[in-house]
């Protein structure tokens, strides 16, 4: 009998690594990264196609420049997604100007979990049907996170909201 990792294995490890992650950055850095999500999100939703014509020559910018590649329209869309975050994450000056301040260790689990889960749905819901599917047959996990999109790209902004009231907007 062999033991193979799972995607639910996987799936743990990367919401271990977010956690951690979350710890890490703090409050305003963690702020950066979900709006770093969205805006990934959205960025491909509107680039995406645009950009995978580009690169099968069906579009060319500049009149006359194109590039042709075999690229599959998943690809150019992850590799969008992960870029836009990246950048955002990493360049951004939120949280440099302000104070280090504490939230409950529970806030920045919350928030690190919502953010591992809106960029795993994401990066998922980006792959080809064929793979989509091939994944979720094998993981209980994914097809739990997957069913619940929508909930969970709204999820951090309503944790959001009820913390703020909570602390009577002084955030």
């Amino acid at each position: 009998m062999t033991i193979s990792p799972t995607w639910d294995l996987f799936v743990g490890i990367v919401f271990v690594i977010g956690v951690v992650y979350g710890f890490a950055l703090q409050r305003e850095r963690v702020f950066t990264s979900l709006l770093a999500i969205y805006v990934g999100i959205v960025i491909t939703s509107i680039w995406g196609q645009k950009l995978f014509d580009f690169f099968q020559g069906n579009n060319m910018a500049f009149n006359s420049v194109w590039i042709q590649s075999n690229a599959q329209p998943s690809t150019i869309n992850i590799i969008i997604f992960l870029g836009i975050v990246t950048l955002i994450t990493a360049k951004a000056p939120i949280g440099f100007l302000r104070s280090w301040s504490i939230v409950s260790p529970l806030e920045t689990v919350a928030y690190s979990m919502l953010n591992t889960a809106l960029l795993l749905c994401t990066i998922l819901r980006n792959l080809p049907p064929e793979t989509q599917t091939h994944i979720l047959e094998q993981s209980k996990f994914l097809v739990k996170l997957n069913s619940f999109y929508g909930l969970i790209l709204v999820a951090p902004l309503v944790l959001l909201l009820l913390v703020t009231n909570r602390r009577g907007g002084d955030y």
